[in-house]
């Protein structure tokens, strides 16, 4: 069950400084000692989240709880897992074996406070709006639990992001490493789309995971992956919502619209996907859509599926490299999107293999 408040004794041994090893035998958490294994003088730096906080934090930083899933990612590609007391749903697989022991503090739906304070981390970190988001802080307050709100979802602010996870993990060369692959295949991207005018780029329809329909508008986390990947997104023109996050629209509009390819977002496809039959029933039911044989893009099957952890998370641009290969065939003939992705997986995921289901077309 997940609670909003803190039981008084769990209060009481936190505030009155009882030994770690008493809190988690009453708590019932991981046994791991929570004092800093790097020894040396502490020292303070000063960050601005994506929820527009100025944050003081003293370093080092050797207990963290992660409340989204993307972070999980970030951490692993900046080598500090091993940092990490409290954990999320998302990252019960064995891509995060490592952390598999590690009490989970978050779910997709809620945070549990309870166990969160009781890992006892010196910094949370949690998403900007939805799941993962830390709406009511004074949890961790009064706790002095300090608490960094990071999106980590849309491209223009992802390098900031890691630069700042480099920053206050001390990992700032490993940062700077997924900078550089990020911006060296945007750069290969942009160069050869360069030529390309655009009255002849293709029209697409992005729906996100939320279901059929879902779309984002340019300030959302699911708008920019299109058009960096040489695509005009038919929601230009949408106005943003309160949320900038999701926007629901109609059959009729699409259809109006008329894309030359339809993406689909998938939470399903991914790491752990093993079996393409529901896959390819989405697949079919998009095409299946009242109205939609009108469409171009269903017309030409150029209908593409893709996982999310190569969309909106830190892999995004992965996930960039799949699409324009997709909308330009001949002009990337020679851009091989498994190798780019076996690239990424080496960095943010060292020793693991490339394995699942990350894409889907017919």
């Amino acid at each position: 069950m997940f609670y909003k408040t803190i039981p008084a004794a769990l209060l009481t041994v936190l505030l009155t400084g009882a030994p770690a090893d008493t809190l988690y035998a009453k708590a019932g958490a991981d046994t791991k000692s929570a004092a800093p294994a790097t020894q040396g003088t502490s020292q303070r730096i000063t960050v601005r989240d994506d929820s527009n906080r100025t944050i003081t934090i003293t370093l080092p930083i050797e207990r963290v709880a992660l409340l989204d899933s993307g972070l999980g990612t970030a951490l692993s590609a900046l080598g500090v897992l091993d940092r990490v007391v409290g954990n999320h749903q998302a990252l019960q697989n064995r891509l995060f074996s490592s952390i598999a022991q590690v009490p989970m503090v978050a779910t997709y739906a809620e945070i549990n406070y309870e166990a969160l304070a009781a890992t006892m981390p010196q910094i949370v970190l949690s998403a900007t709006s939805h799941h993962g988001y830390v709406s009511e802080s004074d949890h961790l307050d009064e706790f002095g639990i300090q608490f960094v709100a990071l999106d980590l979802r849309t491209p223009s602010r992802m390098r900031n992001d890691i630069k700042i996870l480099g920053q206050i993990f001390q990992r700032e060369a490993q940062a700077q490493q997924i900078i550089e692959f990020y911006d060296k295949y945007q750069r290969l991207i942009d160069q050869r789309l360069a030529s390309v005018p655009e009255s002849q780029r293709p029209k697409v329809f992005l729906e996100m995971h939320a279901g059929a329909f879902h779309t984002g508008s340019p300030q959302s986390q699911f708008y920019q992956q299109v058009e960096l990947a040489g695509g005009i997104n038919i929601a230009r023109g949408l106005a943003d919502n309160a949320l900038a996050d999701d926007t629901e629209v109609s059959a009729e509009w699409v259809i109006e619209k008329n894309p030359d390819y339809i993406v689909r977002e998938v939470s399903a496809l991914g790491f752990t996907a093993q079996d393409i039959t529901p896959i390819k029933a989405l697949y079919d039911e998009i095409k299946a859509r009242p109205g939609f044989g009108n469409i171009t893009a269903v017309q030409k099957g150029t209908i593409f599926l893709i996982g999310n952890d190569i969309h909106s998370r830190p892999g995004y641009i992965v996930g960039v490299c799949y699409l324009a290969k997709a909308f330009y065939p001949d002009l990337f003939a020679d851009l091989d999107p498994q190798a780019i992705h076996r690239e990424w997986f080496a960095i943010a995921h060292p020793g693991s293999d490339l394995e699942g289901i990350w894409t889907y077309s017919e």
